[in-house]
């Protein structure tokens, strides 16, 4: 048995080494100015892409495999339609009329594309490729529970830390970002981050997830009796946990306020209304009338108490400019809506949409709205795919926390809440496309999808450090063991606990 322990199988070791690689994109992608250069986005596609190969080798259950299989699709339809985009005289009726100008005005004799660029942009490719490889790094290393549980505290633990450096960054060194000068949102703490709003979000993330966690330690004390509570020293670590938790999670909370972004925190806010309803509902087991009512009458609420309170209370919701630039985006797929204008051209086809009358304040290298730059530059079809994938990914989150009994249950909530934030906040503006929180949110999406398509087991697990070593509970409980050997038997049956 000795020998067995110290040894590892290749499978084991593969998948201990893809963990480690997972979670050292997760932990360290926010930290280089959200890794907006090139050269991170390179480094962590070969990290999560040696991840994602390493993670080939975890057994994957038929709904696991299922999911996986509808991911690969569309990223395939993705692809093949930004492959067919840039490959020249292949669809006549939908080219860019720019390269028969160029041909005539300059005497050329290019073939003509529907992308207005000859071929795919590389940033365009590599975020393409980080979303495919967070997500399936994720998916792998959640095929194993004890996995999914390091995976959401690493991220909880490193969210906290970002946040504490925010906080003590906007402090200390406001006019700071890392060792860099902060040439832009003087006064709003952006943490690690150059944009206030994908800020926003990554903290918005860690105080669901820290929100989630407190909640199970405060459903986990017993209130039976408030002086046995306090005078039972078996309380007293759950106690703790439930302190520390609750001030990891306002701590997130108060770093969100400080970032002054109105999506970030609307969007935050609705994620976490998510998320503790699908533990209270878990709980309670009220009526559906009941969910929906309490439901409507939680987001009047905060909806009355966000009005009232910084850039939200002072400017609005929304500015003109991000309004003029949806409806230029809307006009651009009325024009062509099936195969769009090229993946990752629209920086440089945005100014071709400007009227005279819209403001030259700005770079608008981003549409402020995820999906709605996927739909200028992709067409309709593969915009509709995604929103239907995503709403998907979405239900299948809630489903399972609701029907979930095990550790799953409050991961499996805090994710669900963490999609519902970033689906919200992909709708005005492009965390999603700064690869410092893609990452992390590709493999939090992995690793929840994972989960809520594992397999039930009926028998309960054994430690996973003991993973295929001990027998079950039921093989011990039919072998008689011997005197000498009962103390080790004992064990084993302890371990299945």
């Amino acid at each position: 048995m000795t020998g067995q322990l110290q040894s590892k199988s290749p499978v084991e070791a593969f998948r201990s080494i893809q963990l480690t690689l997972t979670i050292s994109a997760l932990v360290l992608s926010p930290l280089f100015f959200g890794s907006v250069d090139q050269l991170w986005v390179a480094v962590w596609t070969i990290l999560l892409s040696i991840s994602t190969l390493l993670g080939m080798a975890a057994p994957v259950g038929t709904r696991q495999a299922r999911i996986l299989s509808l991911f690969l699709a569309l990223c395939f339809a993705y692809a093949l339609v930004a492959v067919v985009q840039v490959t020249p005289d292949l669809i006549d009726q939908f080219d860019d009329p720019i390269w028969s100008r160029a041909n005539e005005l300059l005497g050329l004799n290019v073939g003509s594309r529907i992308s207005s660029r000859a071929e795919i942009p590389p940033i365009a490719i590599g975020h393409f490729l980080l979303l495919l490889t967070s997500f399936l790094s994720g998916f792998f290393a959640a095929t194993s529970g004890y996995s999914a549980q390091k995976l959401v505290r690493w991220t909880r633990a490193s969210i906290l830390l970002y946040a504490i450096y925010g906080l003590a960054s906007l402090a200390l060194t406001p006019d700071m970002l890392l060792w860099a000068p902060k040439l832009a949102y003087q006064g709003s703490l952006t943490a690690t981050f150059v944009n206030h709003n994908t800020a926003a979000s990554f903290l918005g993330a860690g105080a669901i997830l820290w929100f989630c966690s407190a909640y199970s330690s405060l459903r986990s004390l017993p209130w039976s009796s408030l002086r046995l509570l306090l005078l039972t020293p078996s309380n007293e670590c759950l106690a703790l946990r439930l302190i520390v938790r609750s001030a990891a999670a306002l701590t997130c909370f108060f770093a969100l306020l400080l970032t002054d972004s109105r999506g970030g925190l609307i969007c935050t806010c609705g994620g976490l209304l998510v998320a503790i309803g699908l533990m209270i509902v878990r709980k309670l087991k009220p009526s559906p009338w009941y969910v929906v009512g309490a439901g409507a009458l939680a987001v009047v609420v905060i909806g009355g108490w966000l009005s009232r309170i910084g850039r939200i209370g002072s400017e609005g919701l929304f500015d003109d400019a991000r309004w003029s630039v949806y409806g230029f985006c809307i006009e651009a797929i009325r024009q062509r809506p099936l195969l769009g204008v090229g993946a990752g051209t629209f920086e440089a086809f945005f100014p071709s949409l400007r009227t005279a009358d819209f403001s030259g304040w700005g770079v608008w290298d981003y549409a402020h709205s995820a999906i709605l730059e996927i739909a200028v530059e992709m067409g309709l079809p593969i915009a509709a795919m995604i929103v239907f994938a995503a709403i998907a990914s979405l239900v299948v989150l809630a489903w399972r926390a609701l029907q979930s009994s095990g550790r799953d249950r409050t991961p499996l909530a805090a994710i669900a809440g963490i999609a519902a934030l970033t689906y919200l906040h992909s709708l005005i503006d492009f965390s999603l496309q700064i690869p410092g929180y893609l990452i992390v949110f590709g493999i939090l999406l992995g690793c929840g999808l994972a989960r809520s398509s594992a397999e039930e087991v009926k028998v309960r697990k054994h430690a996973p450090a003991f993973d295929g070593l001990m027998p079950k509970f039921g093989e011990i409980a039919r072998v008689k063991p011997a005197p000498e050997n009962v103390a080790a038997s004992l064990a084993a049956v302890d371990l299945t606990r």
